[in-house]
């Protein structure tokens, strides 16, 4: 055997394997291979840091401010619906609706959608009955629009004639309107509202902030087929209804006065005339007529001078009806005392110690004080006047609510005109008393004959019904007008004008009733003075006697001469025969008996005949 050859004491290292190239030895180096990787690593780190810093400050940056582009495409997968709400109905104090929010169809068209407008306005208006002229000056007045509205509130036979016709870019859609589904009753009270829900006129304006709803709408999103996929709670707001008013109107008095007055106008060919229905005891007014009417459902195509309510925006020469406030403050004050024996002149002319002639219809010669009212001597109460004086006289009329706002929740009150006492001249202290240089409403003569129904108390009108379980709703009592018992003397003696004066024509059988008629030249607006053969046609009554449950005041303006001026002839008989009528519906089989407020609900009028 042969040796080994001998060991060498010097060691050799071999090269490392692929394993150990990303191991370090003893003295802690690391191979080139290894360090290259390690830094590759850190540069991906680094990369992947920076780019996560940059997607979270995109993400901000869409969340506060993403931009419209981007902005849209987000709507795109949110919708929002509105939830619409009910404006609050008016009704009469008995619960019939007079005002109230109906769904209905509203017909509009995208013009983008239309190839030739005049074609589709003719096609459209002849099979839909609109006028052709109009639906195509409609679509070129925005031929840029997306969105027209051709008609608010489509009828039924429309609607069954949209179903056969096929066009691009016409279409309807359910929307809210408002209705009055008692026409023109109370019309000019009621007022309407625009096509914006808003009240423009009447009690739709005044009751506005109460009865205007309050919308709701919900959110939710959507997915890629735009279909509902969640709704939070935060997002939903549910709409809420406007409140209802109950008025103090009643639907059957109302009707009853416009029936009436309409029939005493056209009997006497006269131009225009109001009505005022009023409790005296608790100021409601249960009706307000005026003629011509107005039909809100109708706004847009009648005259606007219409909408005006009348009984409390137009002031005028009350002439004879008022007297009796003038006859009450000087019999109150001592000036007059019943009985006393007034010298009104047999020729029926009387000339003042200044000079001014005054005359009465007819000569009456010497009468009692009672008989000066009865027999409505301009003579008599020119003498009362004179001895009143000035700042008594003023002050009665004052406190009579003349001169100042009745105070109702009604919009346009006039206060009227009563001179202040430095403008007052010696012509005045006879004017005044005969119902002349000086301007009242139909709301303000309803108020201040009250007093007489009443007790003398001034009482404030208003148009919304009172309720007894309320204790807010209480009758509101402006002052005292005059003392109880020159009241009562002054409403037996207006009785007496019933039986033996001027209103004879139209006293009653059934009730006894009190009243005064009146007579006036119309004032021109223009030139001063009066107008020739202009007339004011008035008459104010309550019954019953003695227990007064209504006071009604009727003014026709502008008779036709030839068929009869006088306040007795023309206005008289329609105050009769609404008071009649409405005392009849108040005591009868279904009727509400006493009004609020008069302390004999549910019992019939004991002052019947």
């Amino acid at each position: 055997m042969k040796p080994r050859p001998p060991q060498s004491t010097r060691t050799y290292r071999s090269a490392p394997s692929r394993a150990q190239r990303y191991r370090t030895d003893k003295q802690g180096l690391v191979w080139p291979f290894e360090r290259r990787s390690r830094l590759i690593g850190q540069l991906g780190v680094g990369f992947l840091t920076l780019l996560l810093i940059g997607v979270v400050v995109r993400v901000g940056m869409l969340q506060f401010d993403p931009g419209e582009r981007i902005q849209s495409r987000i709507d795109t997968q949110r919708g929002r619906t509105a939830l619409v709400a009910r404006r609050g109905n008016l009704t009469d104090r008995r619960g019939r609706i007079m005002a109230t929010t109906q769904a209905a169809r509203r017909l509009f068209v995208d013009p983008l959608l239309i190839e030739d407008p005049t074609a589709f306005s003719e096609y459209v208006g002849y099979e839909l009955g609109y006028n052709p002229a109009q639906l195509e000056r409609t679509l070129f007045q925005r031929p840029n629009a997306r969105y027209l509205v051709l008609d608010e509130q489509v009828n039924d036979a429309r609607l069954k004639k949209l179903k056969t016709i096929k066009l691009a870019g016409l279409a309807t859609e359910t929307n809210l309107v408002r209705h009055y589904p008692m026409g023109n009753l109370a019309g000019q009270v009621i007022g309407f509202v625009g096509r914006d829900g808003i009240g423009l006129e009447g009690l739709e304006r005044v009751f506005n902030p109460a009865m205007r709803p309050t919308p709701g709408a919900i959110s939710y999103w959507r997915d890629a087929a735009r279909r509902p996929i969640w709704v939070e709670p935060a997002q939903y707001r549910p709409p809420a209804d406007g409140q209802g008013i109950r008025l103090s109107l009643d639907a059957v008095i109302q009707s009853i006065a416009q029936q009436h007055l309409k029939q005493a106008i056209e009997q006497f060919g006269a131009e225009s005339g109001q009505m005022v229905v009023i409790s005296p005891r608790t100021g409601e007014i249960l009706a307000m007529a005026n003629e011509p009417p107005f039909n809100p459902n109708d706004f847009a195509s009648t005259k606007r001078e219409l909408y005006r309510n009348r009984c409390v925006t137009d002031a005028f020469e009350p002439g004879s009806t008022f007297k009796p406030f003038v006859w009450a403050a000087a019999t109150r004050a001592g000036i007059m005392t019943p009985g006393q024996l007034v010298d009104c002149t047999k020729s029926g002319v009387y000339r003042t110690d200044f000079g001014r002639r005054l005359h009465d219809s007819h000569p009456i010669g010497e009468v009692t004080w009672e008989n000066v009212l009865i027999k409505s001597s301009n003579i008599g109460m020119a003498i009362a006047g004179q001895q009143l004086g000035i700042g008594p006289m003023y002050e009665a009329v004052s406190h009579f609510g003349f001169g100042e706002k009745p105070g109702s929740p009604l919009p346009g009150e006039s206060p009227g005109l009563v001179q202040m006492p430095h403008n007052w001249t010696k012509y005045t202290l006879t004017s005044v008393p005969m119902g002349q240089e000086i301007a009242v409403t139909a709301l303000q003569l309803a108020r201040g004959f009250s007093a007489f129904a009443n007790g003398g108390l001034l009482v404030q009108p208003t148009i919304r019904a009172l309720d007894p379980q309320r204790p807010e709703d209480r009758v509101q009592i402006h002052r005292r007008a005059i003392d109880e018992q020159t009241a009562n003397l002054t409403r037996e003696v207006l009785h007496r004008v019933m039986t033996e004066g001027t209103g004879r024509k139209a006293n009653l059988k059934t009730y006894a009733m009190f009243g005064k008629t009146g007579t006036a030249q119309m004032a021109d607006p223009v030139n001063g003075g009066y107008l020739e053969d202009q007339y004011l046609s008035a008459f104010v009554c309550g019954a019953p006697l003695n227990d007064p449950q209504l006071v009604i005041a009727t003014f026709i303006q502008k008779p036709d001469k030839a068929k009869g001026y006088y306040g007795g002839i023309v206005a008289a008989p329609a105050s009769a025969a609404v008071m009649e009528k409405a005392l009849r519906y108040l005591e009868g089989p279904g009727g509400p008996g006493g009004l609020p407020g008069t302390g004999d609900e549910g019992s019939s009028f004991a002052q019947k005949r």
